[in-house]
């Protein structure tokens, strides 16, 4: 890896207090003990543990203005675009492939452009207009209902379509059929703002991080509404992703002021 890289990794990691400290502890543990719960120590999980490890540190990282979450993210997208490959999720795989990695290379060229010039590698981060406010929302809004109204004409022909072409296909979000009627809008909602939070947070607008928390709230209520075996882990770490967002918001509004 360049020097330059490692430098930018290294300076992040020594400017982490103990609420950032605690925050990793935190969701490292709950990645390792979801990791164990599952049981299944292949290579292919293990790298599966790698992801969300770098996950971990990304969003971080992201909560204190550090360029160096674009490190993190980068390293994570590959690994994660990989496990979807081989495990046959391919929606989330395309998302990975054609929208989220590029965006953290480009996310690392804008925040350059704002990093600031100390030892801290953080960024000067700002606020939205009222327009701006305008625009994203009427986006999420508008969004929501067309792929809600998508899902709900042409969802299941849509994926028995893609399925008959690959039989083993399965998707992460975009189900055939949901626990409950609510999770179909739910999930449309929090793919839309999702992908749009993500552009927020390069062009590095304070109010990615109100969407974060908006996102983290409906993904909990989205698992707690879940039949799985995995939602008492899942609806753990998105609490903790939860506090994460709100620690996002204090520390990018005083990112903002100096």
């Amino acid at each position: 890896m360049n020097n330059k890289y490692v430098q930018v990794v290294k300076q992040s990691l020594k400017t982490l207090n103990w609420f950032e400290t605690a925050l990793l502890v935190a969701i490292l543990a709950l990645s390792v003990i979801s990791f164990i719960i599952k049981g299944e120590f292949s290579v292919n999980n293990c790298i599966a543990a790698l992801s969300a490890i770098l996950g971990v540190f990304c969003v971080v990282l992201g909560a204190k203005g550090s360029i160096a979450n674009w490190i993190f993210g980068i390293v994570e997208a590959c690994l994660h675009i990989y496990i979807c490959f081989v495990t046959h999720i391919y929606g989330d795989f395309l998302q990975r492939l054609f929208w989220n990695l590029p965006m953290q290379v480009f996310g690392w060229k804008q925040w350059r452009k704002r990093e600031r010039k100390d030892e801290s590698t953080t960024i000067h981060t700002r606020y939205m207009t009222w327009a701006q406010r305008g625009y994203t929302f009427a986006s999420i809004l508008i969004g929501t209902l067309l792929l809600g109204w998508f899902l709900q004409q042409f969802g299941p022909w849509m994926i028995g379509v893609l399925q008959g072409i690959l039989p083993d296909m399965e998707f992460k979000t975009l189900k055939m059929d949901y626990d409950q009627p609510a999770q179909l809008w739910l999930d449309a909602f929090t793919t839309v703002i999702s992908i749009i939070t993500v552009y927020i947070s390069v062009k590095a607008f304070v109010e990615q991080w109100y969407l974060w928390l908006i996102i983290n709230i409906t993904y909990i209520a989205m698992w707690l509404m879940s039949d799985s075996d995995f939602s008492f882990m899942t609806v753990a770490k998105y609490s903790v992703y939860l506090v994460n967002s709100f620690y996002g918001i204090w520390m990018w509004h005083k990112l903002s002021k100096n």
